[in-house]
């Protein structure tokens, strides 16, 4: 069998964002890549309806600059956002963040996964990697030099690194046995498209209310991409709507701050939930993006996250042909500089959904007064937008 092996250097199971970003990057550093999904390969078009919007920050953003494709992504749809309002309905809790203010060109950008993924796929096949869509795989061998890879239609990949990009319940990290450590939120996310009556003036809009989070994101053609995250059984009602009582609910969830829902698109959900891995490393294998972590999607920072993860996997792997990408000191640091920070994220978003889920008089009195404090002072808002774009606000004139 191992006759027939066919060896690369890196196998990226996993072509979303994360894997396609690390799949690019490795074979930018000069090592044989191969990139392998069940999925069809990605294909954007400008007649394809808008459907599973992504925020990037700034830390993200340089990454894709970096891997040549930011301004081939933006070009497909991105938007760039100014500025982000977030509210309490419960309270008069306030935060208001604003580019100029706090001397940024923009404090995000709105993208399409479809357009991320199709630009990374495309840059890899430049690059010299070799994709596999439609293909999946049933059994793994170990051995010291690599991991075999069988695939469904017969084929042995031999992967010096196998890069474990494939999602939440990923079947890779399930079979090297590495735990991971479950919290479900018994919430659901509910996505569509939406037009408004007013515009939404390249403005995040988000409102707290209760267990309830709502999320307006401004596109470029001038609707916004809704993410409602509720109660599973809230959630089941909301999806069996008609399209006129879900603009109507919409509407009156975000306090009718954008007027009338003027069409909605088909909605798509999934249950929330937050995962941590026991590590990002077995062997040979390492894990990024959704395999490794999941959090609560209220602020935005998933895919931030993952794509960090992949920064910091290049950063550690060795560049070069003939150089080992599965070093075992390279694969530690990685985790070391990640595990930590991701689980930091992960209580950060548990914490914010505690502080903002009760609407009792003495949590919501002291929420509405921290809020408010943050609001006006201009230091710690500072703090806190420059840790959602991923710098670091010492380091940022």
């Amino acid at each position: 069998m191992s006759g027939s092996t066919e060896r690369f250097d890196a196998v990226v199971v996993g072509g979303g964002a994360a894997g396609a970003a690390t799949a690019l990057g490795l074979a930018r550093d000069g090592h044989r890549v191969l990139l392998l999904d069940r999925r069809p390969k990605p294909v954007f078009s400008e007649e394809a309806p808008v459907t599973r919007v992504a925020t990037l920050n700034a830390a993200s953003m340089q990454l894709l600059s970096d891997l040549g494709v930011a301004e081939g992504v933006l070009d497909r749809r991105g938007h760039a956002f100014h500025r982000m309002e977030v509210w309490d309905a419960n309270s008069n809790a306030e935060l208001h963040f604003d580019a100029d203010e706090l001397g940024l060109p923009v404090l995000g950008w709105t993208v399409e996964h479809l357009a991320l993924e199709s630009s990374l796929w495309e840059a890899l096949e430049a690059a010299g990697g070799t994709v596999l869509p439609e293909t999946g795989w049933r059994a793994l061998d170990w051995w010291p030099d690599r991991i075999d890879l069988h695939l469904d239609d017969g084929r042995v990949l031999g992967a010096g690194l196998l890069v474990a990009a494939d999602g939440a319940e990923s079947g890779l990290r399930a079979r090297a046995g590495i735990t991971v450590r479950r919290n479900p939120y018994h919430m659901t996310g509910v996505v569509a498209t939406v037009a408004t009556r007013f515009p939404h003036q390249h403005t995040a809009w988000q409102r707290f209310n209760g267990e309830e989070i709502l999320a307006f994101l401004p596109l470029a053609d001038g609707r916004c991409s809704i993410v409602w995250s509720l109660p599973e059984f809230e959630a089941e009602g909301v999806l069996s709507m008609d399209d006129t009582a879900f603009a109507e609910s919409l509407r009156d969830a975000l306090g009718g701050r954008l007027g009338d829902i003027l069409s909605v698109s088909t909605r798509a959900a999934w249950p929330l939930a937050g995962r941590q891995a026991g590590d990002y490393v077995s062997g040979r294998l390492v894990l990024v993006g959704d395999a490794a972590h999941t959090i609560h999607p209220l602020a935005g920072q998933g895919l931030n996250l993952g794509l960090a993860d992949v920064r910091a996997l290049l950063d550690a792997v060795p560049a070069g042909t003939g150089t080992d990408p599965a070093d075992a000191g390279a694969l530690r640091a990685y985790t070391r500089s990640r595990r930590l920070d991701n689980e930091l994220m992960l209580r950060s978003m548990e914490a914010l959904r505690w502080l903002f889920g009760s609407s009792q008089p003495p949590l919501a009195w002291a929420r509405a007064f921290g809020v408010s404090r943050v609001d006006r002072h201009r230091a710690l808002k500072r703090f806190f937008a420059f840790r959602a774009l991923g710098q670091d606000p010492g380091q940022v004139g």
